[in-house]
């Protein structure tokens, strides 16, 4: 085990104890341009040493409407039994989810946390990105910002944003 030297406060480390197993969370280390995965797992040794304990990919898409949609899926490779996956839908007019995504793309390996399922004990590992990969979803976000100049940024919930999330799913 490695100390992470990443500090969780008392209200997210109290929603974190009440997550599902393998649902990936974002801390954002404000003040920071680093961002930290986090997730429960049922054990921690069915990650230690494997690597790339975790894949990202982020895709974009644009609905008819002209709202931007942008994905997030992880998939998580443990040792043992099959590996579990999730996706977040983000949307670039929300600042805060705006500025998950740009520090996403200066990072060139992201700290992944596993706590285990009582989040009495952890794991901390970094997982490398692609540099093409990472080249290519830079570019997706500059796109998104340049189909963005002059909307303007939302706060709360965006109807719209969850209109082209339906109408993506309904595609898939």
């Amino acid at each position: 085990m490695q100390p992470t030297g990443i500090s969780i406060n008392k209200e997210s480390w109290m929603l974190l104890r009440e997550e599902p197993l393998y649902s990936a969370r974002f801390i954002d280390r404000e003040g920071t341009d680093e961002l930290v995965l986090v997730v429960r797992v049922e054990m921690l040794d069915w990650f230690l040493g494997v690597q790339p304990p975790l894949t990202l990919d982020l895709a974009s898409w644009r609905s008819p409407h002209d709202v931007w949609v942008t994905l997030l899926s992880y998939q998580l490779r443990p040792n043992f039994g099959g590996s579990k996956g999730g996706s977040f839908y983000l949307n670039p007019r929300v600042n805060s989810e705006a500025e998950l995504l740009r520090k996403l793309v200066r990072q060139e390996s992201l700290p992944v946390i596993f706590l285990s399922e009582d989040c009495e004990s952890h794991y901390t590992s970094r997982v490398l990105i692609d540099p093409q990969m990472l080249q290519t979803w830079r570019q997706q976000l500059d796109e998104i910002q340049f189909g963005l100049q002059g909307r303007p940024t939302v706060d709360g919930d965006d109807p719209e944003f969850t209109a082209a999330v339906q109408e993506l799913l309904e595609q898939e």
